[in-house]
């Protein structure tokens, strides 16, 4: 999907959950692809094109030192098959990834800010149907949640399979357990090594926080739901 779609279903997203998990989802998913598109790139300036490690970490960082990361990204990439004129596709590749970037914190903060849903009783309404409707919110809560820390132990992982960082550190940064981050290892491994950053972690640990808070209220509401079925039968 095309960026500007992405950004047009992020601003007019209506329902925090239905359409933030599904935006979230497909931002995540052009983000990890743009990031092996533009490290493809990468890697074939420095190994056919002589590029320097400071100069790649120049464009992908924003800063010249950070030449380990770069040095990661590169090696781990394959390299893009002769492409024409791949300086030129590099500035453009970078912009995409930071355009999706902030359009997952976009998303990401729209869905934390987002006005709670509220269940009331309705003296006219069905209360088998209204326990029904609650209890699939609560489904789609839980679906949102458990998938959000699933990305948050993957990018914490990454760090520690690409990065050299030590499982304790990762989940005292993400709120996790050791055990969380060490169980999505295996996944992280074989995700792209850029796609770590601890500020796309911090933000995910604050999602899923956020979703959990969301679960145990909507868990609630269930069970209000249940009294009113209880109370009209």
């Amino acid at each position: 999907m095309e960026i500007e779609a992405l950004r047009q279903a992020t601003l007019t997203m209506k329902d925090p959950l239905a359409d933030g998990y599904r935006s979230l989802t497909e931002i995540r998913s052009a983000y990890r692809q743009s990031l092996t598109e533009r490290d493809a790139i990468a890697a074939y300036l420095v190994r056919e094109e002589g590029w320097t490690l400071s100069e790649v970490a120049h464009v992908i960082c924003g800063v010249r030192h950070h030449t380990d990361w770069a040095e990661t990204i590169v090696t781990w990439a394959d390299p893009l098959d002769d492409p024409l004129d791949a300086e030129r596709l590099l500035y453009p590749a970078q912009q995409t990834v930071e355009e999706l970037r902030e359009l997952h914190s976009l998303a990401t903060a729209k869905i934390q800010n987002a006005r709670e849903h509220e269940a009331q009783p309705d003296p006219a309404g069905d209360p088998l149907e209204r326990l029904m409707a609650e209890e699939g919110r609560l489904q789609q809560v839980r679906t949102f949640h458990d998938t959000a820390e699933a990305a948050r132990d993957v990018i914490g992982a990454n760090l520690v399979a690409h990065h050299g960082w030590r499982p304790r550190q990762v989940a005292a940064l993400a709120g996790a357990d050791v055990p969380d981050i060490t169980a999505a290892y295996e996944v992280a491994r074989l995700s792209p090594p850029s796609e770590a950053d601890t500020e796309f972690l911090l933000e995910l640990a604050g999602l899923t926080d956020h979703l959990r808070t969301a679960t145990e209220k909507q868990a609630a509401r269930v069970e209000a739901a249940k009294s009113w079925v209880t109370t009209a039968a």
